[in-house]
Protein backbone atom coordinates (compact mmCIF):
# COMPACT_ATOMS: atom_id res chain seq x y z
CA UNK A 1 0.00 0.00 0.00
CA UNK A 2 1.35 3.37 -0.94
CA UNK A 3 1.99 5.64 2.03
CA UNK A 4 0.01 8.86 2.17
CA UNK A 5 1.75 12.03 3.17
CA UNK A 6 0.87 15.69 3.78
CA UNK A 7 0.93 18.00 0.83
CA UNK A 8 3.24 21.01 0.79
CA UNK A 9 1.54 24.34 1.54
CA UNK A 10 -0.10 26.05 -1.41
CA UNK A 11 1.58 29.25 -2.61
CA UNK A 12 -1.51 30.49 -4.42
CA UNK A 13 -4.11 30.79 -1.70
CA UNK A 14 -2.21 33.34 0.38
CA UNK A 15 -0.05 35.53 -1.87
CA UNK A 16 1.66 37.47 0.91
CA UNK A 17 2.90 34.52 2.98
CA UNK A 18 3.78 30.88 2.72
CA UNK A 19 2.34 30.29 6.18
CA UNK A 20 -1.32 30.46 7.28
CA UNK A 21 -2.29 33.76 8.90
CA UNK A 22 -3.26 34.05 12.54
CA UNK A 23 -6.19 36.48 12.57
CA UNK A 24 -7.49 38.06 15.76
CA UNK A 25 -11.29 37.59 15.98
CA UNK A 26 -12.92 41.00 15.85
CA UNK A 27 -16.67 40.35 15.61
CA UNK A 28 -17.28 41.26 19.26
CA UNK A 29 -14.99 44.30 19.31
CA UNK A 30 -16.47 47.80 19.32
CA UNK A 31 -16.56 49.34 15.80
CA UNK A 32 -13.78 51.87 16.46
CA UNK A 33 -11.49 49.21 17.94
CA UNK A 34 -12.31 46.85 15.08
CA UNK A 35 -11.49 49.52 12.48
CA UNK A 36 -8.20 50.28 14.24
CA UNK A 37 -7.29 46.59 14.19
CA UNK A 38 -8.20 46.32 10.52
CA UNK A 39 -6.04 49.35 9.71
CA UNK A 40 -3.14 47.89 11.65
CA UNK A 41 -3.48 44.58 9.80
CA UNK A 42 -3.64 46.40 6.45
CA UNK A 43 -0.45 48.33 7.25
CA UNK A 44 1.38 45.15 8.25
CA UNK A 45 0.24 43.38 5.09
CA UNK A 46 1.35 46.31 2.94
CA UNK A 47 4.71 46.43 4.69
CA UNK A 48 5.30 42.73 4.11
CA UNK A 49 4.52 43.07 0.42
CA UNK A 50 6.75 46.12 -0.01
CA UNK A 51 9.66 44.49 1.84
CA UNK A 52 9.44 41.49 -0.48
CA UNK A 53 10.38 43.80 -3.36
CA UNK A 54 12.88 46.22 -1.81
CA UNK A 55 15.18 46.77 1.16
CA UNK A 56 13.81 48.06 4.45
CA UNK A 57 15.79 51.32 4.11
CA UNK A 58 14.15 51.98 0.74
CA UNK A 59 10.59 51.64 2.07
CA UNK A 60 9.14 54.83 3.52
CA UNK A 61 6.27 55.30 5.94
CA UNK A 62 4.44 57.23 3.23
CA UNK A 63 4.75 54.27 0.86
CA UNK A 64 3.42 51.84 3.46
CA UNK A 65 0.46 54.12 4.19
CA UNK A 66 -0.26 54.75 0.51
CA UNK A 67 -0.17 51.02 -0.27
CA UNK A 68 -3.23 50.45 1.92
CA UNK A 69 -4.82 53.87 1.30
CA UNK A 70 -4.52 55.31 4.79
CA UNK A 71 -2.87 58.50 5.99
CA UNK A 72 0.63 58.82 7.40
CA UNK A 73 -1.08 60.02 10.57
CA UNK A 74 -2.95 56.72 10.76
CA UNK A 75 0.40 54.94 10.62
CA UNK A 76 1.87 56.99 13.47
CA UNK A 77 -1.33 56.51 15.42
CA UNK A 78 -0.44 52.82 15.64
CA UNK A 79 3.35 52.67 15.46
CA UNK A 80 5.93 54.93 17.11
CA UNK A 81 8.23 54.83 14.07
CA UNK A 82 9.26 52.59 11.19
CA UNK A 83 11.42 50.40 13.42
CA UNK A 84 8.52 49.79 15.81
CA UNK A 85 6.43 48.90 12.77
CA UNK A 86 9.04 46.38 11.66
CA UNK A 87 9.20 44.86 15.14
CA UNK A 88 5.43 44.31 15.02
CA UNK A 89 5.66 42.86 11.51
CA UNK A 90 8.45 40.46 12.47
CA UNK A 91 6.50 39.37 15.55
CA UNK A 92 3.47 38.59 13.39
CA UNK A 93 5.55 36.66 10.85
CA UNK A 94 7.26 34.62 13.56
CA UNK A 95 3.92 33.79 15.20
CA UNK A 96 2.64 32.52 11.87
CA UNK A 97 5.85 30.62 11.19
CA UNK A 98 6.06 28.97 14.60
CA UNK A 99 2.43 27.84 14.40
CA UNK A 100 2.88 26.53 10.86
CA UNK A 101 6.04 24.58 11.74
CA UNK A 102 4.38 23.00 14.79
CA UNK A 103 1.39 21.96 12.71
CA UNK A 104 3.16 20.83 9.53
CA UNK A 105 6.03 19.01 11.22
CA UNK A 106 3.96 17.27 13.89
CA UNK A 107 5.44 13.80 14.22
CA UNK A 108 2.10 12.04 14.01
CA UNK A 109 1.56 13.21 10.43
CA UNK A 110 4.68 11.48 9.13
CA UNK A 111 4.59 8.03 10.73
CA UNK A 112 4.08 6.18 7.41
CA UNK A 113 6.14 8.46 5.16
CA UNK A 114 9.47 7.20 3.74
CA UNK A 115 12.50 9.30 4.78
CA UNK A 116 13.27 10.62 1.30
CA UNK A 117 9.75 11.98 0.96
CA UNK A 118 10.01 13.57 4.41
CA UNK A 119 13.11 15.45 3.26
CA UNK A 120 11.47 16.47 -0.02
CA UNK A 121 8.26 17.76 1.55
CA UNK A 122 9.88 19.64 4.41
CA UNK A 123 12.52 21.29 2.23
CA UNK A 124 9.80 22.49 -0.12
CA UNK A 125 7.91 23.82 2.91
CA UNK A 126 11.02 25.72 4.04
CA UNK A 127 11.76 27.22 0.64
CA UNK A 128 8.14 28.33 0.24
CA UNK A 129 8.13 30.00 3.65
CA UNK A 130 11.46 31.75 3.07
CA UNK A 131 10.34 33.02 -0.32
CA UNK A 132 7.04 34.34 1.03
CA UNK A 133 8.70 36.10 3.98
CA UNK A 134 11.97 37.00 2.25
CA UNK A 135 11.58 40.74 2.93
CA UNK A 136 11.25 40.32 6.69
CA UNK A 137 14.06 37.74 6.80
CA UNK A 138 16.36 39.96 4.73
CA UNK A 139 15.68 43.00 6.94
CA UNK A 140 16.28 40.97 10.11
CA UNK A 141 19.59 39.71 8.74
CA UNK A 142 20.76 43.22 7.89
CA UNK A 143 19.61 44.69 11.21
CA UNK A 144 21.43 41.88 13.05
CA UNK A 145 24.81 43.40 12.18
CA UNK A 146 24.13 46.17 14.71
CA UNK A 147 21.25 44.60 16.67
CA UNK A 148 22.02 40.86 17.10
CA UNK A 149 18.75 40.30 18.91
CA UNK A 150 16.93 40.91 15.61
CA UNK A 151 17.93 37.45 14.40
CA UNK A 152 17.15 35.52 17.59
CA UNK A 153 13.49 34.69 16.74
CA UNK A 154 14.56 33.30 13.35
CA UNK A 155 17.39 31.36 14.96
CA UNK A 156 15.03 29.84 17.51
CA UNK A 157 12.58 28.87 14.78
CA UNK A 158 15.35 27.28 12.71
CA UNK A 159 16.49 25.23 15.70
CA UNK A 160 12.93 24.02 16.23
CA UNK A 161 12.76 22.88 12.60
CA UNK A 162 16.07 21.00 12.88
CA UNK A 163 15.06 19.32 16.14
CA UNK A 164 11.78 18.17 14.65
CA UNK A 165 13.49 16.87 11.52
CA UNK A 166 16.03 14.96 13.63
CA UNK A 167 13.15 13.30 15.49
CA UNK A 168 11.50 12.35 12.19
CA UNK A 169 14.55 11.13 10.28
CA UNK A 170 17.04 9.59 12.72
CA UNK A 171 14.92 6.49 13.55
CA UNK A 172 14.53 5.85 9.80
CA UNK A 173 18.23 6.09 8.88
CA UNK A 174 20.44 2.98 8.77
CA UNK A 175 23.47 4.45 10.55
CA UNK A 176 23.87 4.59 14.37
CA UNK A 177 21.65 7.21 15.98
CA UNK A 178 24.46 9.56 17.04
CA UNK A 179 26.03 9.54 13.58
CA UNK A 180 22.65 9.93 11.88
CA UNK A 181 21.72 12.91 14.05
CA UNK A 182 25.03 14.64 13.35
CA UNK A 183 24.55 14.19 9.61
CA UNK A 184 20.98 15.52 9.68
CA UNK A 185 22.13 18.61 11.58
CA UNK A 186 25.05 19.20 9.18
CA UNK A 187 22.73 18.78 6.20
CA UNK A 188 20.36 21.39 7.62
CA UNK A 189 23.27 23.73 8.31
CA UNK A 190 24.01 23.56 4.56
CA UNK A 191 20.33 24.10 3.72
CA UNK A 192 19.98 27.18 5.91
CA UNK A 193 23.24 28.56 4.52
CA UNK A 194 21.83 28.28 1.00
CA UNK A 195 18.55 29.90 2.01
CA UNK A 196 20.22 32.82 3.79
CA UNK A 197 22.49 33.40 0.79
CA UNK A 198 19.48 33.30 -1.53
CA UNK A 199 17.57 35.81 0.61
CA UNK A 200 20.49 38.22 0.99
CA UNK A 201 22.29 37.96 -2.34
CA UNK A 202 20.02 36.08 -4.78
CA UNK A 203 23.15 34.72 -6.51
CA UNK A 204 21.51 32.02 -8.63
CA UNK A 205 21.58 29.87 -10.56
CA UNK A 206 18.26 29.06 -8.82
CA UNK A 207 16.27 31.76 -7.04
CA UNK A 208 13.95 31.19 -4.09
CA UNK A 209 10.89 31.28 -6.33
CA UNK A 210 12.26 28.65 -8.72
CA UNK A 211 10.45 25.32 -8.41
CA UNK A 212 13.70 23.50 -9.12
CA UNK A 213 15.41 24.79 -5.97
CA UNK A 214 13.73 22.48 -3.41
CA UNK A 215 14.20 19.53 -5.79
CA UNK A 216 17.93 20.18 -6.08
CA UNK A 217 18.25 20.74 -2.33
CA UNK A 218 16.45 17.42 -1.74
CA UNK A 219 18.91 15.68 -4.06
CA UNK A 220 21.84 17.20 -2.15
CA UNK A 221 20.51 16.27 1.30
CA UNK A 222 19.32 12.76 0.47
CA UNK A 223 22.61 11.85 -1.18
CA UNK A 224 24.52 13.17 1.82
CA UNK A 225 22.31 11.13 4.16
CA UNK A 226 22.63 8.04 1.96
CA UNK A 227 18.92 7.78 1.15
Amino acid sequence: MQASFPSAPSTTSAPTTGFPRIDTPSILQPPRQRRAKETEQALLTAGRELLAQRDFAAVSVAQIAAACQVSVGAFYGRFRDKMAFFDALRTLVMQETDASVARYMDQGRWSEVPPRQIVEKILRFLVTGCHSNRGVIRASLKHATTRPEEWLPHQKNGQEIVDRLVALLVPRLPSPADDAETRVRIAMQMVFGMLVNAVLNDPGPLQLGDERLPAEMTLMVTRYLGL
